[in-house]
């Protein structure tokens, strides 16, 4: 899990489905690029994150 979303303040719940959403928007991503890395897939999968969480953790408060 992203450090971004294990410290967030989402509920486990929503981390988790943030988790799986990402890794499905990732999958399509590597399913049209087939030469992605793995270091680009965890860089990417950090960069999302770091544009959802704050925007979740807002709608949450």
């Amino acid at each position: 899990m992203s450090d971004l979303i294990h410290d967030s303040k989402l509920p486990e719940d929503k981390k988790h489905t943030l988790i799986l959403l990402i890794q499905t928007m990732l999958n399509d991503v590597n399913k049209q690029i087939t030469h992605l890395g793995i270091n680009n897939y965890m860089k990417l999968q950090e960069d999302i994150a770091k544009i959802l969480v704050p925007v979740i953790e807002d709608k949450m408060e």
